[in-house]
């Protein structure tokens, strides 16, 4: 169903660990939003078709929120990997109505795991970058979750578009 080489994921911080900008986790500021568009569509003119996003809040939920909102221009389609079941359930219920909206909106959306356990956002990470040719982040050098996609998908050879500091650098 999905080709790898058309695949595109996502990976990036929540709001509160992006340096400095206080952010809301409904909407990023305009500077992510123009480089995520930039990035979508150039990955797009490069044939990526599909991107898949791991819905956390910050970067994933924005990332996905612009592939939907950029569907009505080029035809691209969104997959969410969901890293459990009630990834969202202890959200604020704004941020919650968005991720149950994405999801509806999404053209295909996989569960990683039934329920919360030990290292499961780690298998979404792993199964994302496994399914994917390319990886649009926003990363800074930061340890954790996305150090660890951001070093995966560089041990993988996927082409890789980092964002971050509005720098669209391609490894």
């Amino acid at each position: 169903m999905l080709e790898k080489s058309k695949n595109c994921c996502f990976a990036g911080y929540r709001p509160e660990k992006i340096s400095g900008w206080g952010l809301s986790p409904l909407s990023p500021p305009e500077k992510i939003s123009s480089l995520l568009q930039s990035s979508i569509i150039n990955a797009y003119k490069s044939g990526y078709t599909t991107f898949i996003s791991g819905m956390s809040q910050g970067f994933d939920i924005w990332a996905a929120k612009t592939v939907i909102e950029l569907r009505k221009e080029i035809p691209i389609k969104l997959f969410c990997a969901l890293p459990f079941q009630e990834q969202s359930k202890y959200w604020e219920n704004d941020v919650k109505k968005q991720y149950n909206d994405i999801l509806l909106s999404s053209d295909f959306a996989y569960l990683v795991s039934d329920h919360y356990e030990k290292g499961c956002y780690y298998k979404r990470n792993e199964f994302m970058i496994e399914g994917s040719s390319r990886l649009i982040c926003w990363f800074d050098g930061t340890s954790g979750g996305t150090e660890y996609t951001f070093k995966l998908a560089k041990k993988n050879g996927l082409e890789i578009d980092n964002l971050y500091e509005g720098q669209m650098r391609i490894y």
